[in-house]
C-alpha cells in the first residue's frame, strides 16, 4: 500500500501502470537521440479518492529544453472569474492583488479595468529565483516555499486576494505550496486557484488526459478534500464549461487549520468507483483504439496526426500507436525536423498530408477550432483524406468512423 501525496494516509493499493515514458515537451533532433524515460503510474487513494501520479519527474528533467514551448490555457470565462472576484466581501478599490506566474496576468488586466489597480506579479527569475530562462511551471511549483513567501510579502506586502492559476495540479510538494499561499496572502484574505477538471476524462475513459506535469487529477469533490486537509476554507467554487476539459475554479480563504474530510462515505466511494473504473478501462480501450487505427492503416492507408503537442505525444504513446503513424503534422516552423518523443514520428507542415498520400489525420485539437482546421486542409479532405478527432465528444470523433474501421479490424 502506497502513501496518498495529498491525505498522508496508506491509502492507494493499485495502480494503472503505463510503464517507463517519454517527456511529451522533449522534442527529439534526430532519430537517434538517447530519450529519459520515467515510471508512469496513476492511482486512486482509498481514504480522500484523490487520483495522482506516483512519483514526480525530477524539475531539471521536466524542465523544457526549448524557449518556444508554450501551454496556452482556456480563459473565456476570466470575465465572470474578475467579477466574482471583485464583489468578493471585503474586496474594495483598496485591495491589492498578487498574482503568481504568468498565467494570472490576464486576470491582474481584468481586475484592473473592474477597479483594482493595486496589484503586483512576481518575476520568475528576480522574485521567485528561477535560474533558468527555460524554467516553467515545474521550475514555479519548486520555488513555491515559505522562504519565497517571505521575499515576496517583503518586496509587495500582503495581499487581499492571491491569484495561483494552473500550478496546484503539478505541485510535487503540495501541502508546501499551500503553505506558501497561507503565508503570502493576509490572513483575512483570498487565494483564487484554477486547474483542469478531470471529470469529463475519467467518465469517458480518455487517457490522453495522463499528463507527466499534472500530479493529481482533480473534480470538484476531491478538491474540497485538498483544501480541507491543508486548513484552507472554501469561499466560492465552480466549474466552467469547455468542451475538451472542463476548469475548475476556487476561491479560498485561510481557516484555523485542517478540518475533516468533508465528503460523506457514499460521495467518497462514488469518487473511487469513477477513478477505479477509469483504471480498469484501460487496457480494453488501447485495444480498441489500436484495433481500429491498426485496421484502417492495414486496409486504407498511411496514418498521420495533427498537432505536435503533448495530446498527440500521449495517444501515440500510452495506445502503443508507435508504427503507426507516419508522421505529425504541426504549421510551427520551429517544430518542423524535429521527432516526436517516444515514437519518434517526424514532425512536418500540415502540406504533407497531400504530398506523402496519407488517409487518415487523427486531430488533437479543441472542438471550438475544429471547423476551421477542417477548412485549413480542405486539400487533403477533398481528395479523400478523412479528419478525425481522439476525443469522442467530438463531431469529427475517430469513434464515428466505427462501422468502417470496425470492418477493416
Amino acid at each position: 500500500m502506497a502513501t496518498c501525496r495529498l491525505c498522508l494516509y496508506d491509502g492507494i493499493t493499485n495502480w494503472l501502470d503505463f510503464g517507463p515514458q517519454t517527456l511529451t515537451n522533449r522534442f527529439l533532433r534526430s532519430q537517434d537521440e538517447t530519450e529519459y524515460l520515467h515510471p508512469c503510474r496513476l492511482g486512486v487513494c482509498r481514504h480522500c479518492g484523490t487520483l495522482q501520479l506516483e512519483s514526480p519527474v525530477p524539475v531539471d528533467e521536466m524542465r523544457p529544453r526549448f524557449d518556444w514551448i508554450s501551454y496556452n490555457e482556456p480563459e473565456s470565462h476570466l470575465d465572470e472569474v474578475a467579477r466574482i472576484l471583485a464583489s468578493l466581501p471585503g474586496v474594495s478599490p483598496l485591495s491589492t492583488v498578487g498574482g503568481i506566474t504568468y498565467k494570472d496576468e490576464s486576470t491582474l488586466k481584468r481586475l484592473h479595468t473592474l477597479g483594482l489597480p493595486n496589484s503586483w506579479l512576481a518575476h520568475p527569475q528576480t522574485d521567485l529565483g528561477l535560474r533558468s530562462p527555460l524554467g516553467g511551471i515545474e521550475s514555479v511549483q519548486d520555488r513555491l516555499t515559505v522562504p519565497t513567501a517571505d521575499l515576496l510579502v517583503a518586496k509587495f506586502g500582503r495581499p487581499d486576494i492571491l491569484l495561483i492559476r494552473h500550478v496546484l495540479e503539478h505541485s510535487y510538494d503540495i501541502h508546501e505550496v499551500l503553505r506558501t499561499a497561507r503565508a503570502i496572502v493576509k490572513p483575512d484574505g483570498y487565494v483564487l486557484f484554477e486547474m483542469p477538471d478531470s471529470r469529463k476524462a475519467l467518465e469517458r475513459s480518455d487517457y490522453t488526459t495522463v499528463w507527466e506535469e499534472h500530479l493529481f487529477y482533480f473534480t470538484p469533490a476531491t478538491l474540497r478534500q485538498c483544501f480541507a486537509v491543508s486548513g484552507f476554507e472554501v469561499a466560492y467554487l465552480n466549474r466552467f464549461y469547455y468542451s475538451q476539459e472542463d476548469v475548475l475554479v476556487a476561491i479560498v480563504k485561510p481557516s484555523a487549520g485542517a478540518y475533516p474530510l468533508p465528503l460523506a462515505g457514499p460521495e467518497r466511494a462514488y469518487e473511487i468507483d469513477r477513478a477505479d473504473r477509469f483504471i480498469r478501462a484501460f487496457p480494453r480501450a488501447r485495444d480498441r483504439i489500436y484495433a481500429m487505427i491498426a485496421g484502417f492503416a492495414r486496409t486504407r492507408g498511411k496514418v498521420a496526426m495533427l498537432g505536435a503537442g503533448h495530446l498527440s505525444g500521449a495517444f501515440i504513446n500510452l495506445y502503443g500507436l508507435n508504427g503507426l503513424i507516419d508522421f505529425v503534422a504541426d504549421d510551427n516552423p520551429k517544430k518542423h525536423g524535429l521527432f516526436m518523443p517516444g515514437s519518434k514520428a517526424p514532425i512536418l507542415p500540415s502540406s504533407e498530408l497531400v504530398s506523402r498520400d496519407i488517409k487518415l489525420c487523427l486531430m488533437t485539437v479543441r472542438a471550438e477550432i475544429e471547423d476551421a482546421v477542417a477548412a485549413k486542409n480542405l486539400a487533403f479532405t477533398a481528395r479523400g483524406g478523412v479528419l478525425a478527432s481522439v476525443f469522442p465528444e467530438s463531431k469529427y470523433a475517430l469513434e464515428k468512423l466505427g462501422q468502417m474501421a470496425g470492418k477493416a479490424a
